[in-house]
This record gives structure tokens, sequence and C-alpha cells, in this order.
């Protein structure tokens, strides 16, 4: 049992509340970082309401940041849950706006380097099993599953301290992945030649279409999807153990699953496994000075 565990309950609901507060004040300064560029991405489109709903989320992280009254702490505690949809969406509007140029030359270099068999092209045809296709395209579509559903078991099952400090490390990993899209946007191999020629099946069909009607292009590296889930795996295997064997199986499928399908290349999976293992590691410390005696006797001055 670790300190924090055996702490009393007070003691634990004020690293709880500084931990969402860390998590809002993330997502405030992403969101005033971005607000430029979806001004002008509004302006682009003739249509304000992407804009208004980014201005509205920025208003309310950074006043529930600034709050810790109970009559508010439901809101506070899940709308950094609730924003992660919305902030990637968005992407398709800010990266045009941001006017950087693609880097997909470069990454492709990279990804001839170190795979000269160009994995996003050549690995679906040569293993072209059905059962193969449909359980990696399965444990594609698993992400959401992924990293929404651990956290909310977590604050559904009252462990609020354990719930913030997942919800830190996914703010922080996607903070890192939907910052690096702005300056270094990677269509990927789906938007430029197209899906790998996988085995079709249902499975395979629905992931097709969600990703037409969802994708945001240029967030091909380093993947998002891998990097989080790396992160929902480690959070996890740490506070819900039997949960986090079966997150971090389905997250080695998905690893798999965004190169056979041709959805990434595949250096960006490793790269979103490298960005979720430095998420990780940079959570870790943030949760342990939020921990401290001296935070919490910052906080209560």
């Amino acid at each position: 049992m670790n300190a924090l565990t055996a702490a009393s309950p007070a003691r634990r609901g004020a690293t709880a509340d500084r931990t969402i507060g860390a998590s809002l004040v993330l997502i405030a300064v992403y969101l005033a970082l971005t607000a430029w560029p979806a001004l002008l991405g509004a302006r682009a489109t003739g249509d304000p309401r992407a804009l208004l709903v980014h201005l509205a989320l920025l208003g309310a992280a950074a006043g529930l940041a600034a709050t810790t009254r109970p009559r508010l702490r439901r809101l506070r505690d899940l709308l950094p849950l609730a924003v992660g949809a919305f902030l990637y969406v968005e992407l398709r509007w800010l990266i045009p706006a941001f006017g950087r140029p693609h880097a997909d030359a470069i990454v492709v270099g990279w990804e001839r380097s170190l795979f000269p068999s160009n994995p996003s092209a050549t690995w679906a045809p040569s293993l072209p099993s059905l059962l193969v296709s449909e359980t990696l395209h399965l444990a594609y579509a698993s992400y959401y599953l992924l990293v929404l559903l651990p956290p909310l078991v977590l604050y559904l099952r009252g462990r609020r301290t354990d719930y913030a400090r997942t919800m830190l490390a996914l703010v922080l990993v996607y903070a890192a992945c939907f910052l690096t899209y702005l300056v270094f946007p990677v269509d990927g191999p789906r938007y430029l030649v197209g899906a790998a020629a996988a085995p079709d099946g249902p499975v395979r069909a629905a992931v097709l279409h969600l990703l037409a009607a969802g994708s945001s292009r240029g967030t091909a590296f380093p993947s998002s999807h891998v990097a989080a889930s790396v992160v929902a795996s480690l959070c996890a295997l740490r506070f819900q153990r039997r949960l986090g064997v079966v997150i971090a199986l389905l997250t080695c499928g998905l690893a798999l699953g965004t190169v056979y399908g041709g959805f990434h290349y595949a250096v960006d999976a490793l790269a979103g496994g490298i960005v979720g293992l430095a998420a990780w590691g940079l959570a870790s410390t943030l949760w342990r000075a939020l921990s401290s005696p001296g935070a919490q006797s910052a906080s209560a001055a």
C-alpha cells in the first residue's frame, strides 16, 4: 500500500482536485495556443460553430481550473474526459489554418531507412488472412473503448484520485500529439495511396467508414491512437490490473492494426509508442509532485 492509498480521504480528495486542476490548466493552455488558428479556420470555412465551441471550452477549462466548489465537482472532473473527441475533430480546420507544409516526404524517408519493406503497403498483401485482418481491425476499432472505459470505471467506482491521475496522463499525451500535428502535419498512407489491400470483412468495412467520417488529415505522426493507448494501458495496469492486461493486449493489436490496415506508416506507430511512454513518465513525475506534502500545504494555504 503506497502513502497516498493510506492517506486520509481529505488528502486523497485534495490530491484529486489538484490533479484535475492540472489537467484543466493544460487543456486551457492548449486551447489558448490554438485560438488564433481556430479563428482563421472559422474565417476560411465561413462557419463559426467550431470556433464558438473552442472558446466556450477555453472559458470552461480556465474557470473550472480555478475553483474547487463542490457543486461544480462533477463537471470539473468529467470535462477532461469529454473534450478529447472535439479537440481531435477540430484539427481538420486547425492544421490548414496553421499553414505548415505537410511532411510526408520526410517521414517516408525515415520509414524506408528503418523498414525497407514499407509495411503499411506490403504487410496486408503478404498476409491475406481474413481472420488476421478482422482481428487487427477490431483491435484498431477498440481504441475509443481503451481510452474511455478504464477512467470511467475508476470514476464510477469512486476511485477519484486514480481517475484524475489517468486523465492527467491522457491529457499530456494528447497535447503532445496535437501540437505536433500543427507544426509537423503528416497525412499518412491512407490519404496518399489509400488503405492497404487487406481482406475485406464487416469489421474492416466499419473501420473504413468510421475513418472516412471522422478522421482529421495531417494527424498521422506520431500515431495518437498508439500513444494514448499505451498511456491507457500503463494507467490501467497500475490502477486496474486485470482490466489493464486486457487493455495492454488490445493496445498491441491496435498498434499492429494501424500498420496492417495502411492507416499509418510503421514509424508513426513506433513514434506513438515512444510518445506514450514519455507522457507516462512525465505524468508519474507530476503525480508525485501533486501528491507531496508540500503541494498539500500550498493548496491549504
